[in-house]
């Protein structure tokens, strides 16, 4: 975690703390939301198994119409009922990555949040609709699927017990890893598009204001992302991330709208606050862990390349550039 200082140097454990905390929320909140989601699921799957499970074992007095209405109704239900509080966890989000930039900065002297205005919130309600109508795609494709099942049931295809066992199977994965991928992912985005846009207000109060990109530290992490750690941008520039086909500008971490999804889902990425003047125990690249390199291997040769190339300088701040270097180890 960075350890910033006052505006005359001197350390400011304050500043260290409020910013660790606000994280620790942060991470408490997504993971509140993603359990609440798999909650009503299971409640859904429940009550659609005891259904499944009161038929007859005869296939041919099988009423497939009148079976998925009844289960549409319950996915319907579970997935609005997950939508409004996916809602409520998106508003959460959207203040508290406002307040991370604003409370942290007035532990050392900025107090930018009284003399900001109010950040727009159109496209938070814009990212709320998206993701609600996801939400409801997860329940219509499971009934789609639950469909396909009991449908060869009907027909003399599949036996009850099988084709229950297919759903139960459904509803339990598939189904959930999808709904609290889109939680985890769009309350992740509203945090960082709150902050980033708060960062940038913040900026024409605060001259040399700039963010820095910081890395989840999962075991199986992305590498390029790996590669971004500690890397420092004006708070106005998108960050350069390294692709094989190709480098990408994101502005919020990989969290920005733009990004492509395999760069977004789960991703735990954040961008901080950074100023020259700043120490910071950190200020580069973040150290990989025993555990990291001892389970993923491949992030000790990436490393290595990395360093040999000029970036992931660990200790020293790197300010990012476009070079030949980075282009090359993208390949």
């Amino acid at each position: 975690m960075p350890k910033k200082t006052d505006l005359q140097g001197k350390p400011d454990k304050a500043f260290e703390a409020e910013l660790a905390r606000r994280l620790r929320e942060r991470a408490r909140d997504l993971l509140a939301g993603q359990t609440e989601v798999l909650q009503i699921l299971k409640d859904a799957r429940t009550q659609i198994l005891a259904t499944l499970a009161g038929l007859p074992s005869d296939w041919q007095q099988w009423q497939l119409s009148r079976l998925l209405g009844q289960i549409e109704d319950v996915l319907e239900g579970a997935t609005g009922k997950a939508g409004v509080l996916f809602g409520l966890r998106m508003d959460g989000a959207w203040r508290a990555g406002e307040d991370f930039i604003d409370k942290p900065l007035a532990l050392i002297g900025q107090a930018v949040e009284l003399r900001l205005a109010q950040l727009d919130v159109g496209v938070l309600k814009q990212m709320k609709a998206f993701g609600t109508l996801r939400l409801k795609d997860v329940g219509q494709e499971a009934l789609r699927k639950i469909g396909r099942q009991l449908g060869l049931v009907t027909i003399g295809g599949q036996t009850p017990f099988a084709a229950i066992k297919q759903v139960q199977a459904l509803l339990e994965g598939e189904s959930p890893r999808r709904a609290t991928a889109i939680v985890h992912t769009e309350v992740s985005r509203a945090f960082a598009m709150a902050a980033n846009e708060r960062l940038e207000q913040a900026a024409e109060l605060v001259p040399g204001l700039c963010k820095q990109w910081r890395r989840s530290g999962k075991i199986h992490s992305r590498w390029n992302h790996d590669l971004m750690d500690g890397r420092v941008v004006e708070v106005g520039k998108p960050f350069k991330v390294p692709n094989p086909g190709g480098g990408m500008d994101l502005m919020q971490c990989p969290h920005d709208p733009k990004a492509p999804p395999e760069q977004v889902i789960h991703c735990g990425c954040i961008s901080l606050p950074w100023m020259k003047h700043w120490k910071v125990m950190t200020p580069g690249a973040k150290p990989f862990s025993e555990l990291e390199l001892k389970l993923d291997g491949r992030k000790a040769a990436l490393d290595q390349a990395a360093k040999k190339a000029g970036g992931r300088r660990e200790g020293e701040a790197v300010i990012q550039k476009e070079t030949e270097k980075e282009a090359a180890l993208a390949h």
